[in-house]
């Protein structure tokens, strides 16, 4: 399988930094990603910075998508008429923009909506490492109703080590990565009865942010005087810290079902561990 061909494993609900090496490789990813939308009757919204309508529309079509009328619908906006709308970055009001998007196209009747952000421009000193993450892991709540998929796209070479590892924390899954087996590491989904999350995949430095993000909009979002469930069961790997931010979740209303038993076990010894520092 090529490196491009694993944008077929995202779907709906997933969120994912893709990263890639040259203009090229990113452009194909963005291709594939938006033509396999269409073809399902999505919406797909890319915004676009160094990368040109033309050329995303070049790249769709390669990858199978022909002339309208089309099955979904294909917009492309440039960054500075929504990420820098007004002059600068303004991570809620992008955030709100979105959710916009999203619930258009499901009024619209699209089956689901592809966001793609091309985010050369965040390497030119228009927002800080911590705005940035933090627009990231909130954005991810975005996802959790399975109605889009988004694919965050970043030059390797133009970002730090450090803004690297952030980005990715940020998201549940980074990419891109080869194998038929590759899917992103992990996997969130609104439950309504009971109201919650269902979480499938791992949890670990690589995707903690993103993890935090999404458990803090939970309980944001649950009804009152009403616990916040989470379904554990789909969980193969959750590190210690990860651990930590489940069981202080607990005293906020956060009740756990599903857990594996190596993952009971230290959800035991993380209890035990701050029950001693107290």
């Amino acid at each position: 399988m090529t490196t491009s061909a694993v944008v077929d494993q995202i779907e709906l609900g997933d969120h994912v930094c893709w990263f890639h090496d040259d203009e090229a490789d990113g452009l194909d990813a963005v291709g594939r990603f938006a033509a396999a939308g269409l073809r399902l009757g999505h919406r797909v919204v890319c915004f676009v910075d160094v990368l040109s309508a033309a050329d995303v529309r070049a790249s769709a079509a390669r990858h199978g998508v022909g002339p309208p009328p089309l099955a979904g619908e294909l917009r492309i906006v440039s960054c500075g008429d929504s990420y820098l709308a007004g002059g600068r970055f303004r991570p809620e009001r992008v955030v709100d923009a979105l959710a916009a998007e999203i619930a258009s196209a499901h009024r619209e009747g699209h089956a689901g909506v592809r966001l793609v952000g091309d985010m050369a421009w965040a390497a030119r000193g228009t927002v800080d490492l911590d705005t940035l993450r933090r627009y990231e892991a909130a954005a991810g709540a975005l996802f959790l109703d399975g109605r889009a998929a988004g694919l965050c796209l970043y030059d390797r070479r133009a970002f730090s080590p450090e803004w690297r590892q952030a980005m990715m924390s940020a998201h549940p899954g980074a990419g891109p990565a080869c194998g038929p087996r590759w899917t992103p590491l992990l996997r969130a989904h609104r439950t309504a009865d009971p109201a919650g999350l269902r979480l499938v995949g791992q949890v670990d430095r690589s995707n903690r942010d993103a993890f935090a993000a999404l458990l803090a909009a939970a309980t944001e979002e649950a009804p009152a005087r009403q616990p916040v469930v989470l379904d554990l069961s789909g969980l193969t790997f959750v590190d210690v810290r990860a651990a930590t931010t489940l069981v202080r979740a607990g005293p906020r209303g956060v009740r756990l079902v599903g857990c594996r038993p190596a993952l009971a076990r230290l959800l035991d010894l993380v209890r035990g561990g701050l029950a001693d520092e107290g």
